[in-house]
């Protein structure tokens, strides 16, 4: 994304932009070397500049190249969804609507927290969640569905770092348990008053990509009913995710 006249961009905010705008246009994935080029900025500048912004979430880097991270996705989705994720599960989050009624919402993780990219509100006021909010990890039904299945030890320790021993200890048990029948439940850990319960989404290669999740009253609240639709949405999801990819 050269300048008009080919100059290298001369504010900060310019080479940032037009760093990430060579990322979209790259297909989403490049190199440092071919962000110098595409951009007009010099190499060690634009080493500089895509290390801060890893640093700070808005890139990340992987085996392939740079590519847009979840920080600039976290901005994004309060005006729109991920393109991807939001076609595959809006069907199912209807269907799961139309048999609970409850607050839903499907999750990517970040860090320690758990970030919604989809919601649909139901009964419960205040809602306790939309589209592009953060919840804990550690104790949300989202959270606890996506790291029973994670093999990423560095997102595991993002998530268990900050609890004391009797915490961890009692996370892990409890993991165990969410490994053995896929489903996580949040008992008004996170929200007084709010029950979860929680279904990983998983890739071909059984890793965690998203979690899904049904929020209601403790009150009037059937977990048990739950479990199942949960489940089921997770399972439809992660099918239709699959299908997307051939």
């Amino acid at each position: 994304m050269r300048t008009a006249q080919g100059d290298e961009p001369v504010s900060v905010l310019d080479r940032i932009i037009a760093i990430v705008e060579a990322v979209r246009e790259c297909g989403g994935c490049a190199s440092v070397t071919e962000l110098a080029f595409a951009t007009g900025i010099p190499k060690s500048t634009a080493s500089r500049t895509v290390a801060e912004l890893v640093r700070r979430g808005y890139l990340e880097r992987t085996d392939a190249g740079v590519v847009i991270g979840l920080r600039l996705f976290e901005l994004g989705a309060r005006a729109s969804t991920p393109r991807r994720l939001g076609v595959a599960a809006l069907p199912v989050l209807a269907e799961l609507f139309n048999a609970t009624g409850e607050h839903l919402n499907v999750a990517v993780q970040d860090g320690r927290d758990m970030l919604s990219v989809i919601s649909v509100r139901g009964r419960l006021r205040p809602a306790p969640s939309r589209a592009g909010v953060r919840v804990p990890a550690a104790t949300t039904a989202l959270g606890k569905a996506f790291l029973a299945f994670t093999s990423d030890e560095s997102a595991a320790r993002a998530i268990t770092d900050g609890l004391d021993s009797r915490g961890r200890s009692r996370l892990e048990r409890e993991l165990e348990h969410v490994r053995s029948c896929a489903v996580a439940i949040d008992r008004c850990e996170t929200f007084p008053g709010v029950v979860g319960v929680a279904s990983p989404v998983l890739s071909p290669q059984l890793a965690p990509v998203a979690a899904i999740s049904v929020a209601g009253p403790v009150r009037g609240m059937d977990t048990e009913r739950m479990i199942p639709l949960v489940r089921h949405a997770a399972l439809a999801l992660t099918r239709r995710l699959a299908l997307q990819a051939v």
